[in-house]
């Protein structure tokens, strides 16, 4: 099967077995090196990837999902500005998950970050939501459940759960800063 897509920035056509999942593509097909899956499709969490800006565990997203998606490794991702929001936060806190999952979690909050800003600048701007009914309202909290559902994406034990959502609110504090100067 040929699939056009999109990897760390680079438009690619592969042709690859319609099931292949996205974690072999990238080690064996583009030589992708951060990424690490050894639990073969079990979930462990350290091969997350953004998907189209969505965290996912590519040792289960098949080839031909891939049609026209931009996936993002933290190789290329560590390389942006917004990685520097996370690696704040980190420091901020004191917290930092291990090596072997260091990687997978700042993708985790990257889609979480991406997630809540995205929808704080859609009620912001107006559009398929009621106008503010509070000026403070797109401040609102995350939905702590739904965070940590999305944390849980990555099995690794390193850090409390309560560590990981402190890193998040911290990181979008510092992501929302950045929005409103630049408006």
């Amino acid at each position: 099967m040929k699939i056009e897509c999109t990897i760390d920035g680079k438009a690619l056509s592969l042709s690859v077995n319609s099931n292949k999942p996205l974690s072999l593509i990238l080690m064996e097909d583009v030589g992708n090196k951060s990424i690490i899956s050894h639990c073969k499709g079990k979930a462990c969490g350290n091969c997350i990837v953004l998907l189209n800006d969505e965290a996912v565990l590519s040792c289960v997203i098949p080839a031909f999902r891939l049609k026209d998606a931009v996936i993002k490794t933290f190789e290329s991702y560590q390389k942006t500005r917004q990685y520097r929001d996370i690696e704040r936060a980190y420091e901020a806190t004191g917290n930092t998950p291990c090596p072997n999952c260091y990687a997978s979690k700042t993708l985790i909050i990257e889609s979480i970050l991406q997630e809540s800003t995205n929808n704080s600048r859609v009620r912001l701007l107006g559009r398929n939501n009621p106008p503010l009914q509070n000026p403070g309202e797109e401040e609102e909290k995350l939905d702590k459940k739904d965070l940590i559902q999305e944390l849980s994406l990555n099995t690794c034990q390193c850090m409390d759960m309560s560590e990981l959502l402190q890193i998040v609110e911290i990181a979008l504090t510092y992501r929302r800063r950045k929005r409103v100067r630049r408006n």
